[in-house]
């Protein structure tokens, strides 16, 4: 499974009766790319024998893993789960169950007997793959201690490296009396302790400072670095404060002095450092791995890249970083729960897994996002490749319990030594090309390259202040008219406008497509809401009949769930009446089901709801009719070449006619010229919006407007 296994196989034992499916498990074995050697049980006899070291079966190593199924001929799997339950030794052995039954008293038997995980047959690839995921990264690296081969099933084995065969002797009747589960194996140089801890493992080392062949610290810093993950306990003739102090900073977990304390004292010592270092490495793992899919996490990723690079680009070799991002995870855990978007997870990361490439290091960097790296001398093709071959992978369909979803994938890549030669900046670049495959579609791939990365560079920039002009009152409302046949003002539209004060005016197309890729439009949205609102209130002053406001209102801020709620708080902090608002969505928000809720309850206060850009989507009188809607807004394409175009007149006089049987006004965009308005309302229009009725005006000009003598239009007011 990439750079993150290595080294000792893992023992797995398969208790399984079936010649098919312990095919199928060996051939899922290799689909989990984990370094193991399977030994397997025909029944639970067998089993048990293993387990227990009897007969032939004395120099069977313990199993990291047992796979278990529960029908076995004999020694029946339930009986043997218990069994194994009530051995001190074997009951630290995770077991996963694999078995048809899905009875609720087996299950529930099973896990009160310890099992790690229960899977019914027929296993589900992905389901396998998350669960030895799992196991792999956290349980046989952290928790599960070293098996001994002695004498003893518990014994544990300890490496006392002493040069003294007087002081080697006295360990070994001390730890023998206190604790004969201390099984030592001695050696008396630094060689031999580097050639044993290279061959076996053991529970912990004891060692002597002072060697034949090493002197010191030396020796300590030698033995630790052979020893990798192994608890080790100093045991010196000097009682020194500051060498107890160094040693323990350089990665010992005790420091005992010969001669003080007795057997209990010894076997005290082994013991803490054991539990000491399985505490630090829990903690290690926490801080350097994902919690739900236990794959190393962003920090532990560059620091692998900072260690493989260098030698590597020194080589003339290349890496390549992709970034993956799964799509549509936020309606799954929205919907369905993080117990079935955890679940998710783990599946699509065996399915990346199972398309790496070995030496393919793979992380975690963020909630949904991944990163891999390809170490070859041509990276980029490879990656490439990968990453078309990861795309796919993630489309397919997934099925947990009896939910089937989709997903889908962002993909960026970054190449070293082309666009960076450091491991956080070769991050970064792959991180800014997955942006940039997002602004094209739901799935996509994308390179890095400098012009995409000044590109982003100016958006950070301008979503940077566009959150400053929120606070500085850059921002301001202009108010395009919309008129009915006879010419007077129904409505206006609330049109947004960003005075920056470098870039001059900015229309609203300039900056609040960024604003929908952030939360920034929610804050938006609610300063249009507010401010459209109260000015809208001040228009009865200037007219008995005054005119409705129109506001636009995004997906994201139907998706927050709170629209319903902040158009109260506007409508009552303003005073405005329901019936002046017109709320303007647009039709792909109005086709999804859950915002039909949300829309009722809105125009049961009264409010008008509009769908603006009618006519670019995917247009159905289904939805007019489920959906409340009052107006309609035909799109400004249709309405353009109306005049001339006899194909866009029949559909705009079938949208009018349509739209009238069902009691809905309709609002004709883009109206630019005479000819537009004449020809319009001869086709019908009630309502008319566009240059040649009125540009956008500020709120002063809006109500100027409203208070001149003939308050209606045939022509441009701007």
């Amino acid at each position: 499974m990439g750079q993150e296994f290595t080294g000792r196989p893992l023992e797995i034992l398969l208790v399984e009766d079936n010649p098919g499916d312990v095919r199928l498990t060996v051939e899922m074995l290799k689909q989990a790319k984990l370094l193991n050697r399977l030994s397997v049980a025909t029944d639970g006899e067998q089993a048990l024998a293993m387990l227990q070291r009897t007969d032939a079966y004395a120099h069977q190593p313990l199993p990291d893993l047992i796979l278990l199924d529960l029908n076995l001929p004999g020694l029946d799997g339930r009986e043997l789960l218990e069994r194994i339950r009530d051995d001190s030794t074997l009951s630290r052995i995770p077991v996963v169950v694999l078995t048809q039954s899905g009875a609720d008293a087996d299950i529930r038997r099973a896990y009160d007997a310890y099992a790690s995980c229960y899977i019914r047959k027929p296993v589900d690839l992905d389901q396998f793959l998350g669960v030895m995921q799992s196991i792999g990264h956290f349980w046989l690296s952290v928790v599960t201690l070293p098996a001994g081969s002695g004498a003893r099933p518990d014994a544990m084995p300890v490496l006392l490296v002493e040069d003294e065969p007087g002081d080697a002797r006295l360990v070994q009747e001390l730890l023998h009396e206190a604790d004969p589960r201390y099984l030592l194996h001695v050696v008396g140089s630094l060689a031999e302790a580097q050639q044993q801890l290279g061959r076996h493992r053991y529970a912990a080392v004891l060692l002597d400072l002072g060697l034949p062949d090493s002197q010191g610290l030396q020796t300590l810093r030698a033995v630790l670095q052979t020893a990798g993950p192994m608890p080790l306990v100093v045991m010196s003739g000097r009682d020194d404060e500051n060498l107890a102090l160094r040693a323990i900073q350089l990665g010992a977990q005790d420091y005992v002095v010969k001669g003080r304390g007795d057997g209990e004292h010894l076997a005290r010592a082994l013991r803490y450092a054991i539990e000491r270092k399985l505490v630090q490495e829990h903690l290690e793992f926490v801080a350097s791995h994902d919690a739900v899919t236990g794959l190393p996490n962003r920090r532990r990723f560059l620091d692998t890249l900072r260690q493989l690079m260098p030698p590597l680009l020194r080589r003339g070799g290349e890496v390549a970083v992709l970034v993956v991002t799964l799509t549509g995870m936020g309606a799954v855990n929205q919907s369905l729960g993080h117990d079935v978007g955890d679940l998710a997870l783990k599946a699509a990361v065996g399915r990346m897994q199972r398309l790496m490439p070995e030496g393919t290091v793979l992380a975690c960097t963020g909630n949904t996002e991944f990163a891999l790296a390809c170490i070859e001398r041509d990276a980029m093709s490879q990656a490439s490749l990968l990453a078309e071959q990861l795309l796919d992978a993630l489309r397919q369909p997934y099925r947990v319990g009896e939910h089937e979803f989709y997903l889908g994938g962002l993909i960026g890549l970054g190449l070293a030594p082309v666009d960076a030669d450091e491991s956080a900046a070769l991050l970064k670049c792959a991180e800014t090309a997955m942006y940039q495959a997002g602004q094209r579609g739901i799935s996509g791939i994308d390179f890095y390259s400098t012009d995409l990365n000044r590109l982003l560079q100016e958006r950070l920039a301008l979503e940077r202040e566009l959150r400053h002009a929120l606070v500085r009152d850059e921002l301001e409302l202009e108010f395009q008219p919309i008129v009915d046949a006879q010419g007077q003002v129904v409505s206006a539209e609330a049109l947004l406008r960003w005075n920056h004060p470098r870039r001059g005016r900015l229309g609203p197309d300039q900056f609040l497509p960024l604003a929908e890729q952030s939360e920034l439009i929610l804050s938006l949205g609610q300063w249009v809401l507010h401010k459209a609102l109260a000015v809208a209130v001040t228009w009865a002053e200037c007219r008995p009949d005054p005119p409705s406001v129109a506001v636009n209102v995004s997906a994201r801020q139907l998706d927050a769930g709170n629209l319903y709620g902040e158009v109260q708080r506007a409508l009552q902090s303003s005073g405005l009446l329901p019936a002046r608002l017109e709320l303007e969505l647009t039709e792909s928000v109005m086709q999804r089901a859950e915002s039909r809720a949300t829309l009722s309850a809105l125009r049961e206060l009264g409010i008008c709801i509009a769908i603006d850009d009618f006519g670019t989507g995917f247009s159905s009188l289904s939805y007019l009719k489920a959906f409340p809607v009052d107006i309609i807004k035909i799109d400004r394409s249709f309405v353009t070449d109306a005049t001339t175009d006899s194909r866009d007149a029949v559909i705009v006089r079938a949208i009018i006619a349509m739209a009238h049987i069902l009691g809905i006004d309709v609002v004709a965009e883009g109206v630019e010229s005479p000819r537009h308005q004449t020809v319009l309302r001869k086709l019908g229009c009630n309502r008319l919006q566009g240059y040649h009725v009125g540009r956008p005006e500020t709120a002063e000009q809006f109500q100027a407007r409203l208070r001149a003598p003939d308050a209606t239009t045939g022509g441009d007011h701007a």
